[in-house]
């Protein structure tokens, strides 16, 4: 298998929104996709497999004014389930350390639900550090 870690292109649409369907129970159309999720601060990687999407994450790059710092916050990590434990993640995450660099960011932030422990572990292993925050949502 020879993943490629890049850009979202539009022909990703199909593959990107059938792992998203999977993980996330999403169905978000291409338009509000493209619209929503690709400008100069943010980005989708694609995990490409030969012309598959084997996985995707979400990366927007912000600015924190009153602690001087750049933060590169990920969002919806995922390898398609019969792909896990491949490297695909890890690639991933590798390639957002890199923009991370390139845009000169302080931290790279995530989140995961607390039933994903198995995802966790693998945040672990990567060198990241579980926090001791607590999450305040208010729906509307």
């Amino acid at each position: 298998m020879a993943i490629n870690i890049r850009k979202y292109q539009r022909s990703d649409y199909n593959g990107l929104i059938a792992l998203l369907g999977k993980e996330y129970r999403s169905n978000i159309s291409q338009q509000v996709l493209e619209k929503n999720y690709i400008s100069s601060s943010k980005t989708i990687l694609i995990a490409d497999d030969n012309g598959r999407v084997a996985g995707c994450t979400f990366v927007e790059l912000q600015t924190d004014y009153i602690r001087p710092r750049k933060i590169a916050y990920v969002t919806y990590v995922a390898v398609d389930q019969n792909l896990r434990k491949q490297g695909i993640g890890r690639s991933l995450i590798q390639r957002v350390e890199e923009i991370c660099e390139e845009k000169h960011c302080n931290a790279i932030e995530l989140t995961s639900a607390n039933y994903r422990t198995e995802a966790h572990s693998f945040y672990q292993s990567l060198g990241f550090t579980r926090k001791a925050t607590t999450l305040f949502i208010k729906e509307t």
